[in-house]
């Protein structure tokens, strides 16, 4: 059975964020996963299950070639990328947080533990909590999210392609938990929870269409031969 960390909500979440150095993590090996999408869940499952996760072998490889791309090891910073690797876990970890699932926390704080955290400037700090902020209500009520709360985020540094890679990190987390807790149940794993996190409502059926509907981008379109210009 996994183990459920029963410290104080408050004092477990500031132990995730924690970067010092020497500092062990929650669950060291959650960070060595060989499946970093699944999380280890293949080893628990029967033939039946382990037979519908091998037919759906290219979603998990997708999904799976989708973490390593949200979360590379190193990041080239530049002005038009500042998202770095602690940006990105902290980020994972706020959305996991969100979810509650407990496997999932544990993977995201193991891999952040060892980092660097940013410098304790004003200016880091503000972006570090809004980047918090704009997380964890993207994650539980993204109706919320307005132009405002994209303005924001560029008020504190954060170029469009940051906005994009910020979003897209926060989408993967969410349907990653959701994998998780789903192959979990089908494998009679515990759904161990964080405690003090409440479980986040489902939004209004009404609310949802399946007409074609207009959109309109809120960033300004990226230029992909400039961008790859600038990363080259």
């Amino acid at each position: 059975m996994e183990r459920l960390r029963r410290q104080h909500n408050a004092q477990w979440y500031h132990e995730t964020q924690s970067s010092v150095r020497g500092d062990a993590p929650l669950e060291p090996q959650a960070a060595t996963l060989r499946d970093r999408f699944l999380l280890g869940l293949g080893a628990f499952a029967d033939e039946a299950l382990n037979n519908a996760l091998s037919a759906r072998a290219g979603v998990f490889n997708a999904s799976l070639a989708g973490y390593h791309a949200l979360f590379p090891d190193q990041v080239p910073l530049s002005r038009y990328v500042t998202m770095s690797p602690y940006d990105r876990l902290s980020t994972a970890l706020t959305v996991a947080q969100v979810t509650g699932v407990q496997s999932l926390c544990s993977h995201y704080a193991a891999r952040l533990a060892p980092l660097h955290s940013p410098d304790a400037s004003r200016e880091s700090n503000i972006r570090l909590a809004q980047i918090t902020q704009y997380a964890r209500q993207l994650a539980s009520q993204p109706t919320l999210i307005c132009r405002k709360a994209l303005q924001q985020l560029g008020d504190v540094g954060l170029s469009p392609a940051d906005i994009v890679t910020f979003s897209q990190i926060i989408g993967f987390v969410s349907y990653q938990a959701r994998v998780v807790a789903g192959v979990a149940a089908l494998a009679g794993r515990p759904a161990a929870v964080v405690p003090g996190f409440p479980n986040v409502e489902d939004a209004v059926g009404v609310a949802f269409s399946a007409e074609e509907l207009s959109w309109t981008a809120r960033l300004p379109p990226i230029d992909t031969e400039a961008a790859r210009r600038r990363t080259a």
